[in-house]
């Protein structure tokens, strides 16, 4: 039988976050019993990071994938409980030192960001996984050329560039309101909960709903388009022969392709009358069909620029997006 050497069985005691955990906790309540809150508070902010850090240590040894899972996602409705628990201004179920409640009430916000974070964390990766999985088994569409014109057929939300910007401006004014609202009537839960657990809260239970909506109402104006792009002229129009825009290419101010940044889509601007965006990622697609932007021909781009659109360099251009402009006279 082998056994296992003090110094490294003191080094996993060392290395483990549940004894800083209790150490912690004690001295928090310690330093309040003294008058040191200072103090207190940074070591119940540790105790609760500590202790989080031991159950997803703990969660790490489950094997089974979906036992794993349902433990997660019954720590995050437990910590959001214990969250408000903590936080009332009235008597607690239960006599508790007030040294005591006070380390639970800091070391709480600590224990659930850490606990909801990790969880989101494991949520986007499973679905960045599958989302990559299905990606490689997408069909993208591409250009096709004819003579010295290049046309792209696919389904798009057209809006007006002033329709587009409002509404995103509406989002973000949404965003603001909710994030006030939240922090003026629950101005003591938002004090402990600290932003991030607050835009947390908010992104499911506010920002998930909106964009539901949102995806609906875009889908809903999903048509077949078609994009013919050139040296001469700019055509964007329905497949049925609906025209959105049709001008000289030397008419136009500026061209944005957003191959893969959401949401994906093509924003023309011309010299005179209002701009026009084609939403591709918020459109409804046939079965097996992505959601990108396929990225414009090296020789497409060099027709248009040509025509006098240069292509725009350094932070305003962003990976996976072209804008072309025209420089001003």
């Amino acid at each position: 039988m082998t056994r296992t050497p003090t110094g490294s069985l003191a080094r996993r005691v060392l290395w483990h976050p549940f004894p800083w955990a209790v150490v912690c906790f004690a001295g928090a309540v310690v330093l309040f019993g003294l008058g040191q809150e200072f103090g207190g508070f940074l070591l119940s902010l540790v105790s609760g990071w500590a202790l989080a850090q031991t159950l997803l240590y703990a969660l790490a040894f489950v094997r089974t994938r979906a036992v794993s899972v349902a433990v997660h996602l019954a720590l995050g409705v437990v910590a959001g409980f214990a969250v408000f628990l903590v936080v009332q201004s009235g008597d607690w179920p239960v006599a508790v030192p007030p040294t005591i409640r006070s380390t639970l009430s800091f070391a709480m916000s600590p224990f659930a960001g850490w606990i909801w974070l990790s969880l989101v964390a494991r949520v986007t990766a499973a679905v960045q996984a599958t989302s990559e999985k299905r990606a490689a088994q997408l069909v993208e569409p591409a250009w096709e050329r004819s003579g010295s014109e290049w046309t792209l057929r696919l389904p798009v939300v057209p809006l007006r560039r002033s329709s587009y910007l409002a509404a995103g401006a509406v989002l973000g004014v949404l965003a603001a309101g909710a994030m006030a609202t939240f922090v003026l009537v629950f101005a003591d839960l938002a004090q402990r909960m600290g932003p991030m657990a607050i835009l947390l809260v908010l992104g499911w239970t506010v920002g998930f709903p909106v964009y539901l909506v949102v995806r609906a109402l875009a889908r809903g104006r999903t048509v077949a388009g078609e994009i013919t792009l050139g040296a001469e002229r700019v055509r964007m129009r329905t497949i049925d022969g609906v025209t959105w825009m049709d001008a000289e290419t030397d008419g136009i101010r500026s061209l944005t392709v957003s191959s893969r940044n959401p949401p994906t889509r093509i924003v023309v601007r011309p010299v005179q009358g209002p701009g026009l965006v084609l939403l591709v990622g918020m459109a409804r697609r046939p079965k097996g069909a992505a959601a990108t932007v396929p990225e414009l021909p090296r020789r497409l781009r060099q027709a248009l620029e040509g025509a006098g659109l240069t292509v725009v360099e350094g932070t305003r251009a962003r990976a996976g997006e072209a804008t072309l402009e025209r420089s001003p006279a």
